[in-house]
């Protein structure tokens, strides 16, 4: 399994530049991704964070990333959902079917 990739800061608030997920996704995308991840990085996640970071990495093909959020988002066991264990199953049959996805 891949780490989650961190969202830097930078003057337009949180990105992927400087990353390896630099340019993978549409400036729109990316911002919402990052402020999502960036919580998650941080331990102020909510279980919203955590769903919608996965919700956009799948709708961008990157399934690793999206995988590397539901492992942690169990790890956390904050808001526990019975649905976590299908939805990661899911991404991880996503990634052995097509790859991690970006970069």
């Amino acid at each position: 399994m891949e780490p989650i990739v961190e969202p830097r800061f930078g003057i337009d608030g949180w990105s992927y530049t400087g990353t390896v997920l630099e340019e993978c996704f549409e400036p729109r995308v990316e911002a919402e991704l990052a402020q999502a991840v960036h919580m998650i990085c941080g331990g102020l996640a909510t279980a919203w964070n955590y769903r919608r970071a996965v919700q956009i990495l799948e709708g961008q093909r990157a399934y690793a990333q999206a995988y590397a959020v539901l492992e942690a988002w169990a790890a956390e066991q904050r808001e526990p959902d019975p649905a976590l264990a299908k939805w990661r199953a899911k991404v991880a049959a996503a990634v052995l079917r097509h790859g991690g996805g970006p970069p």
